[in-house]
């Protein structure tokens, strides 16, 4: 027994001889490779092969697939040959035959009911006009000759009574067919709109043709593969901290998520999911720069300087995608909880180049209706190095944060975080991309246990100098930092020293301060920095003060309150 497999990347071909046969492939969706944007999708069909050439058609597959990433693999029990491969566009008429017909049957069954009504009304005008008549011709009949007739008041009551009740009847018949049909009139244009909106639409696909050779009889399994756009994934992370430990570290539970959804014309149903970390819509290559020359300011010239500056190179990058973070809370547990939390199943991780492969374990069905399917990815242990950073000029509280560093193989993509901290929810963060070997920080909120406070002692405003006078403000504040936790803690303290720029403008600091441990902290000017390791109960305080000096005439473009 031999076995062929034939692969070809082919686009749509022209015209295509006759062939033997044509076979109609009875297929489904296998395996989805999802990306940040797009899906590879393969589906399986088997089909029995004659003798001689055929065609294998494959329809309705979505029209959003890319026709150059068209892929057919094919297996048999004998050689086969796959000639070329085929694709067209192709319209269905949609709507629901059966729909329309229920529909149809309902207006004619109120059609109908209306046309009998309309003969009711009619039937009961008659008889009122009847019933008129006749009471008109009983009051004014003359007695033949010779007769006498005579019409008491009772008499004439009796008949008035007769005539009243029918007329009353005949009255209440007519006003109720009319309600009837009143109603029937609001139905049958509820049940037309509804019939619009089930006219037959032609809906767009696309019909890929297999040009099949096999020289005897033999069982196929064919494999075809696509791309589309309509189909993306996002990593959703959950971060919980655990106790801090005597030398200011703790350890991350690290929960890898992904949001998996598409709004293709097919839906995924259990399917073998990977989720892959390339980016095959981005791009390929880096930008050109274009030349951006420098000459003279011509009015009325439409090209200058200013108007170059802002080329192809220089526009703005295109927004991200991901705007419905979503949450899974599957997995949490309570602390005291005594029976055994059920376990989630961890994707198998595969390295192939420069990107990763998560294969879900699980076959999914993920439906085409843009619902978000989560499934787990991994959960990964890290050691975090604690600190406190505080900004007790705008805010006296100091605030918990974790640095790591990402270990493993596999990077992590942008995504939005939820923080635990003791089990408790403290927010949602985020993390930037993070390559293996990468440092990254995660923020968990105000940290009780970090006590800062910050007090001016001291304010003065003067005028200086012998010779020439200049206007002199000092500035003095004590920072006062303790830490309750039960172990030590390195803790950062942010706060601001005014800078000049003018020379005529000078600021000092002020004798006796504590020198800062970073200057321009993170490049940004003015902004001071005093890291230090904290015992715990230990207390620290931090002396800040700076004096300004200008001349008298001259006035400050700063607020320093």
């Amino acid at each position: 027994m031999r076995t062929a497999t034939v692969a070809l990347f082919l686009a749509t071909t022209s015209l295509t001889p006759a062939f033997a046969a044509d076979i109609t492939a009875v297929s489904h969706i296998d395996a989805v490779t999802v990306y940040p944007l797009g899906a590879e999708v393969t589906r399986i069909a088997e089909a029995r092969i004659a003798p001689g050439e055929h065609t294998l058609i494959f329809e309705g597959l979505p029209a959003g697939l890319a026709p150059e990433t068209l892929r057919v693999e094919g297996a048999g029990d004998a050689r086969i040959e796959i000639g070329s491969v085929d694709s067209k566009t192709a319209f269905l008429p949609t709507g629901s035959n059966e729909e329309r017909k229920r529909i149809e049957k309902d207006i004619d069954m109120l059609t109908d009911e209306r046309a009998t009504l309309d003969q009711v009304i009619s039937d009961a005008e008659y008889q009122k006009s009847l019933m008129q008549q006749l009471a008109a011709a009983t009051l004014t009949q003359k007695p033949k000759e010779g007769e006498t007739v005579i019409l008491d008041a009772q008499g004439l009551g009796g008949v008035l009574d007769l005539v009243g009740a029918k007329l009353t009847s005949l009255g209440k018949t007519v006003l109720d067919a009319r309600a009837r049909q009143r109603e029937i009139g609001r139905l049958l244009q509820d049940l037309n709109n509804k019939l619009t909106q089930l006219a037959p639409e032609e809906d767009q696909r696309m019909r890929v043709t297999v040009h099949l050779t096999a020289p005897v009889e033999t069982q196929g399994t064919f494999r075809l593969s696509y791309r589309i756009l309509y189909a993306r994934w996002q990593p959703i992370y959950e971060a919980r901290l655990g106790e801090i430990d005597k030398d200011g570290k703790a350890r991350i539970e690290l929960v890898r998520r992904a949001e998996v959804e598409q709004s293709t014309t097919e839906s995924w149903d259990n399917v073998k999911l990977t989720l892959s970390t390339a980016r095959p819509r981005g791009a390929t290559a880096a930008p050109d720069l274009l030349p951006m020359p420098i000459n003279g300011f011509v009015e009325g010239r439409r090209e200058n300087y200013t108007a170059r500056g802002t080329d192809a190179a220089g526009q703005e990058p295109l927004g991200s995608m991901w705007d419905k973070p979503g949450m899974d809370f599957s997995d949490v547990t309570s602390d005291d909880e005594k029976k055994d939390a059920a376990v989630q199943a961890q994707a198998n991780v595969q390295i192939a180049g420069f990107q990763a492969l998560y294969g879900i374990s699980d076959r999914v069905s993920i439906d085409n209706t843009g619902t978000a399917k989560k499934v787990r990815i991994a959960t990964d242990e890290i050691t975090a190095r604690l600190s406190a950073l505080a900004a007790p000029k705008l805010d006296p509280n100091a605030y918990l944060t974790a640095a790591f560093t990402l270990s493993g193989e596999t990077p992590l993509l942008p995504g939005p975080v939820m923080l635990y901290r003791d089990g408790v929810f403290m927010g949602q963060g985020a993390l930037p991309m993070l390559s293996p070997g990468e440092e990254a920080r995660l923020g968990f909120g105000a940290d009780d246990l970090i006590k800062v406070k910050r007090i001016e002692v001291k304010r003065r405003t003067a005028e200086e100098g012998l010779i020439s006078t200049s206007n002199v403000d000092e500035r003095a504040f004590d920072i006062t930092v303790k830490n309750l936790h039960q172990g030590q803690i390195p803790v950062t303290i942010l706060d601001q020293m005014p800078y000049s720029t003018d020379q005529k403008i000078t600021v000092e600091t002020l004798a006796g301060m504590t020198p800062a441990s970073f200057k321009d902290y993170e490049r940004r000017r003015g902004v001071m920095a005093w890291s230090f390791d904290l015992a715990s109960q230990g207390i620290k305080v931090i002396k800040h003060g700076y004096k300004v000096s200008w001349p008298q005439d001259l006035k400050l473009g700063l607020n320093m309150e």
